[in-house]
Order: C-alpha cells, then structure tokens, then sequence
C-alpha cells in the first residue's frame, strides 16, 4: 500500500484493489475529490454515499462498512467522528483536527492503528505536545504529521516545534510512503515526514 499526502490535511492511499481518498474536510465536486479515488472518507458531514451513480463512494458517518476491499469503521468520539481505514492489512487513521482527549472507549473501539496521520496546526508549539501525548495513548507503529506549510529553504519550519517534541534530529521529506502489509506493533513509533503532492 501506498501513501500519498496531498497537502492540508488529505492523505492519498493506493492499494491492490482501490484508492482511497482520507479527507477530512472533503468537499462533494471540489478538486481532489476529481477521479483521485474510487472511496473518500471524510467527518467533514457530508452524507454516506455508498452507490454512486457516479464518482466515488463516500464513507462520512459513525459504523463499518467493506468497499472494494476496503474496510472502514468510523467511531463517534467526543469531538466528532474518527475513521480508521484499512487498506491492504494496514490500518491507518487520519486524526485531522485532534478531537480532544480520548477516553478508554473510542481507544478501544479504534483498535490497533499502524499509520496515524495528525494535524500540526501550521506548527503551533501546544500541538506538537498534544500530537506526542496522543502518539502515547495509541501507539500507532508510523506518525505523519500534515496541516502544516513545508518551508522552501529546507529548514524545518512548521514542523520545528513537532520535531523538537518528538526527538527528531532531522527532517527528510520523502515523496511516500509505501508499506507491504501492517508494520506490526513496536515500543517505537517511526515518524515519516511525507512532500505534499497537489
């Protein structure tokens, strides 16, 4: 499986079977939604479409659903509803926005999550700490990080802040990340800076 980050807070996943659109401010008809994917995600509260007469199918309410090959369960939280998708045997979870403090419940109806995508809020200092107290409580095995502006000269930029919280010593953007079946549960989550492809 690969991922693609498609800048904002948009995440581009291509399997054996399907594409998938992980947008959580997804737009019916807007730009990315055009021929990128045959499913979309999305909390942005939009209405499932699950038979389209034509474009993709939409998964944007609280439940589980198998598409193409392509699992989906959206769990209610308190701040809104959370996606886990799963392509290829791997797990992702496009946070977005981070929807506050999750209690034991949504951690468990969540399950094990390989790949967790969050928002850095064009990289403010208090969101950096918020993201690595989330990466606690879910141990997802890769964090990357979106919602934040690359910087042009190669300096860390937005991303300053959720280096320095994460221990990063470097920051190596690289086109995408491609993955053969779930990276499996590790003491030590990997952080994959991925370039926005608009």
């Amino acid at each position: 499986m690969e991922i693609t980050w498609l800048g904002e807070n948009a995440l581009l996943l291509k399997g054996r079977e399907a594409k998938v659109l992980l947008d959580p401010a997804y737009q019916p008809g807007g730009a990315l939604a055009n021929g990128a994917a045959e499913i979309v995600v999305s909390s942005a509260g939009v209405d499932n479409v699950l038979r389209p007469s034509k474009g993709p199918q939409v998964v944007a309410r609280e439940g589980e659903y198998e598409l193409r090959g392509v699992s989906v369960r959206g769990v209610v939280t308190k701040g809104g509803t959370l996606f886990v998708t799963e392509v290829d045997e791997v797990a992702v979870c496009d946070f977005g926005e981070l929807p506050g403090a999750l209690d034991v419940e949504a951690l468990d109806a969540l399950g094990t999550i390989d790949v967790l995508a969050v928002s850095l809020q064009q990289g403010l200092p208090a969101r950096a700490v918020e993201v690595a107290a989330l990466v606690s409580q879910l141990q997802p095995s890769v964090l990357v990080p979106v919602g934040y502006q690359a910087s042009a000269d190669g300096s860390p930029g937005e991303l300053a802040a959720f280096a320095n919280e994460m221990g990063l010593t470097q920051v190596n953007p690289q086109g995408k990340l491609t993955l053969a079946g779930s990276p499996g549960i590790s003491d030590d989550t990997r952080v994959v800076i991925l370039e926005a492809r608009r």
